[in-house]
């Protein structure tokens, strides 16, 4: 069952859907919250909020029927900046915007990455005010 998230982007968005649902698996994959949570602490450390979760996606879906390549057609660039506006709808949604520095909110994707295909992405800061989502950390002990 597809999040609310990933619904709202699905009915608002002109990217077209791939024949095997790749978009709606990408958004899910971008919604988890283990992947949000990586964006966001990304974000919270200065880097990009792509950068948490980078390799993961090429890993599952360089190669799929929304390429991330770029050995494929034009480089897949257009692929490549959609995602950029998944991220970015999905940040949104957890109370982060764009960061404006010198007119440019793109920096470079550390190698330390370890991703083959994005080079750049937007990095993001909190916006004052209550996000519609937020993301709850919690840990718990097995001991008695």
């Amino acid at each position: 069952m597809k999040n609310l998230i990933v619904k709202e982007f699905l009915n608002s968005t002109k990217i077209p859907e791939t024949p095997n649902g790749t978009l709606t698996k990408i958004m899910e994959f971008l919604t988890e919250p283990e992947s949000v949570n990586k964006m966001i602490v990304m974000t919270e450390m200065g880097f990009p909020a792509l950068t948490g979760v980078v390799k993961e996606l090429e890993d599952r879906f360089a190669d799929s029927d929304f390429p991330l390549n770029l050995n494929g057609p034009h480089a897949n660039s257009v692929n490549r900046r959609n995602i950029g506006w998944m991220v970015k709808y999905i940040m949104r949604e957890y109370g982060y915007t764009p960061k404006a520095e010198n007119s440019t909110v793109r920096t470079r994707i550390g190698n330390f990455t370890g991703a083959k295909y994005f080079k750049t992405a937007a990095r993001y800061e909190r916006l004052n005010g209550i996000a519609p989502y937020e993301i709850v950390v919690t840990s718990k002990t097995n001991k008695a």
